[in-house]
């Protein structure tokens, strides 16, 4: 109840009637990834009690498959795989810098698969350039081919216009489960969980089909915390980051000017932001802006600048700046047998290569003024080891 009540008077989500997104809770020793494992293998196996269907011929046609809108993050995609259940990975589509969700396919793929599809997964936090799902209009498709709906709000908690958006598809559409890391919410160390529904059933069925013991550290951890920073102390971190957003999206921009670069223009993400790295593997001696953005067809020229865009992220890292991400164009990965073509910018065409940094619960103005700093020093570094290693005829290195 403590969780919970923060959650409602502390993040504005809806708890008092029946049908709101934290109406009924509970708290979970387990990582965001293994808990959402754990809430689709809960919705399957309550299919098979007497939702599934019948196909025609006298037997049930079971419900396997998972619709997730594409976010590139490998846990929740191995979560689906973890359940004995098959994912489908609904591809997204750019609006301006922005990745969107993209309705039509997932309409599409709810038809391909008609009864066989459990539950869509859809997210609200992500990083730059993807945007949070339209959580409400793939409520409304679930809610009209009855098709369970899990919501992955990681870290959507301190962002007041994506709770908005929660009790916004509670109202309208179906959803079945939210889900919402501890860590990246309330400050505490990883390995917590929280999951919250509109449907007190589906919380019962969660607790019971949870298996065994774990340490209560994860738990505990929270209260105490909670405990210790009072409603007022979390509600005053969620004003200050709110604030503090919109002077880091400005330092950002002003980094990326600086250096030939453009700020990534996602309106619809508050706490990801991102800036452009197209120049930083541009051959040096054609005009920046225009050698970035040209299209390169060379295989060996494309790793070429990958490596190099990679190579700042790596120089940040030995700087001590963690938690920033960046993705050069174009790149390729393969995760339980399913390739993704440009990993990291969900989508298989962003046009350019990016780094993403996040003004997230916790950030202070000293610390986000240091990160700028190094971020700034960072460049000239590269910069300056370019064009030395340019004049010998090498490429840029640490």
């Amino acid at each position: 109840w403590l969780v919970l009540d923060a959650m409602r008077r502390g993040c504005g989500l809806k708890g008092d009637r029946a049908g709101d997104p934290v109406k009924f809770g509970l708290v979970l020793p387990l990582c965001t990834g293994m808990t959402m494992s754990l809430v689709l293998s809960s919705l399957r196996d309550s299919s098979k009690t007497g939702d599934d269907h019948d196909n025609g011929k006298g037997s049930h046609i079971e419900r396997d498959i998972v619709l997730w809108s594409r976010i590139d993050q490998k846990s929740c995609f191995k979560a689906v795989l973890s359940a004995g259940l098959k994912c489908i990975v609904v591809p997204t589509r750019m609006e301006g810098d922005e990745v969107v969700t993209d309705l039509n396919a997932m309409e599409e793929c709810m038809e391909q698969y008609k009864d066989r599809v459990l539950a869509v997964i859809s997210t609200t936090s992500c990083f730059a350039p993807r945007v949070p799902d339209k959580i409400d209009e793939i409520g409304k498709l679930c809610k009209s081919r009855d098709v369970a709906h899990v919501i992955n709000n990681a870290y959507g908690l301190q962002c007041q216009t994506t709770c908005k958006l929660i009790n916004r598809a509670c109202v309208i559409g179906r959803v079945d489960a939210i889900i919402c890391s501890t860590d990246k919410n309330f400050l505490v160390p990883v390995g917590g969980a929280i999951v919250t529904s509109p449907s007190e059933a589906i919380a019962k069925s969660l607790g019971k089909i949870y298996a065994g013991r774990a340490s209560s550290s994860p738990i505990m951890d929270l209260f105490v915390t909670l405990l210790s920073m009072g409603l007022n102390g979390y509600s005053s971190l969620l004003q200050k980051r709110s604030l503090l957003s919109i002077q880091f999206q400005q330092k950002f921009e002003e980094i990326a000017l600086k250096y030939n670069e453009k700020i990534l223009k996602c309106p619809r993400n508050t706490i990801s932001f991102g800036i452009t790295l197209d120049t930083l593997g541009a051959p040096m001696n054609c005009d920046n802006k225009k050698s970035s953005t040209e299209e390169c067809n060379d295989i060996n020229e494309k790793k070429k600048r990958a490596k190099m865009t990679s190579q700042f992220g790596s120089m940040l890292f030995t700087r001590c700046v963690s938690g920033t991400r960046v993705v050069a164009m174009n790149e390729k990965k393969v995760i339980c047998g399913q390739e993704f073509i440009g990993f990291g910018s969900s989508t298989h065409n962003f046009p350019h290569s990016y780094l993403t940094a996040a003004c997230a619960i916790g950030l202070t103005k000293v610390e986000m003024e240091e990160f700028f700093v190094r971020l700034d020093k960072c460049f000239k570094d590269f910069w300056s080891k370019r064009k030395k290693n340019a004049t010998k005829g090498g490429p840029a290195s640490e």
